[in-house]
């Protein structure tokens, strides 16, 4: 008996021995070997989630540009404004592999497909310019197409592509959006995939300003004092320290008639003036107010009033005084669309 139990050792410790060897080798199947780059080029998937959008602008003459950063931040050049109510956008695609991330390794192209066309809508066309495509996953950014990613263990997937760019406009752009569907290529080892995106601008009426009622503060007198006289959108005027309203006239706020792109916002701003009787004499124009709506009516033009506030030096000389007078300055008011 003692001679059989002795026997039976070896072929227990040769047993453990045999499944300690076996369980590398599960794991190394289990683990598989990297799919070949014939495998790899045909599972790329190209996904866009997010379309070029250039928003809203009007032009006022001439030709402009609006180039657009990475991050749909716009920069107008020219006499042009833009308007908010429609979000400036970059085109981002995602690109993955539904085989294996390693199926990045082998490297790709990316290009055109055919090169950025002109947008078109219901005036001249709009070309699209110095398209620039950011890839932070692999250090791009801001360059032009085509760009090859070399073969290399480090390239990675998912990755996002970021395109951007700019639009040439001109007066007069008839109002619409405009519109051209682009198409951007991804090309490993002959064989291609593609992304489309449809990439906006939208023209709107360009704002226009002009004065139907002069701004006209009256007959007014000052005193050994500084005063002021503020006229109001009403026609109301209120004195303060020396200067004095007399009551035999009346002042008026100015009328202004604005036009534009229905329900389009807008803002104004104004820059001070100066009143003068011709003989160097001189009172400050300032402190503007205005009852405007800023949103452009469903009709397309509104008229709003505008008033400000007199300053009055200490014993004022009298005389007439005016913005138009020899060393007067006239004030300016400036409306655009947000």
């Amino acid at each position: 008996m003692k001679d059989n139990v002795k026997s039976a050792k070896p072929i227990l410790i040769l047993c453990s021995a045999v499944l300690l060897g076996l369980f590398p080798a599960v794991m190394l199947y289990a683990q598989g070997t990297p799919p070949t780059i014939n495998q790899c080029r045909r599972a790329w998937v190209l996904t866009t989630t997010q379309e070029m959008n250039f928003g809203g602008f009007a032009v006022e003459a001439g030709a402009a540009n609006i180039t657009m950063n990475s991050f749909g931040g716009l920069t107008p050049t020219g006499l042009i404004s833009l308007s908010s109510s429609i979000p400036a956008t970059t085109w981002v695609i995602n690109v993955d592999n539904t085989r294996d991330a390693f199926c990045a390794t082998y490297g790709f192209t990316l290009d055109w497909r055919r090169t950025p066309q002109a947008l078109r809508g219901p005036g001249s066309n709009i070309p699209l310019n110095n398209v620039l495509v950011s890839i932070p996953a692999y250090g791009l950014n801001g360059v032009l197409l085509p760009q090859t990613i070399a073969p290399n263990p480090g390239n990675t997937v998912p990755f996002t592509i970021t395109l951007f760019g700019e639009i040439t406009v001109a007066s007069p752009q008839t109002s619409g959006e405009y519109s051209r569907r682009q198409v951007f290529e991804f090309t490993q080892d002959t064989r291609s995939r593609r992304a489309r995106a449809d990439v906006f601008a939208t023209s709107i009426v360009p704002l226009s300003i002009s004065e139907t009622v002069p701004m006209d503060f009256g007959m007014l007198a000052g005193g050994s004092l500084p005063g002021t006289v503020i006229l109001d959108t009403g026609n109301g005027r209120t004195a303060t320290g020396d200067g004095q309203i007399l009551s035999a006239s009346v002042g008026n706020a100015a009328a202004f008639e604005i036009s534009g792109e229905p329900n389009q916002l807008y803002s104004i701003s104004y820059s001070n003036g100066i009143l003068s009787n011709g003989s160097g004499q001189l009172l400050s124009l300032t402190s503007f107010t205005d009852n405007s709506l800023g949103t452009i009516p469903a009709v397309g033009m509104e008229t709003f009033q505008v008033g400000a506030t007199i300053s009055i030096g200490s014993n004022q000389p009298a005389g007439v005084y005016s913005t138009s007078s020899g060393g007067g300055v006239p004030y300016t008011i400036t409306i655009n669309y947000n």
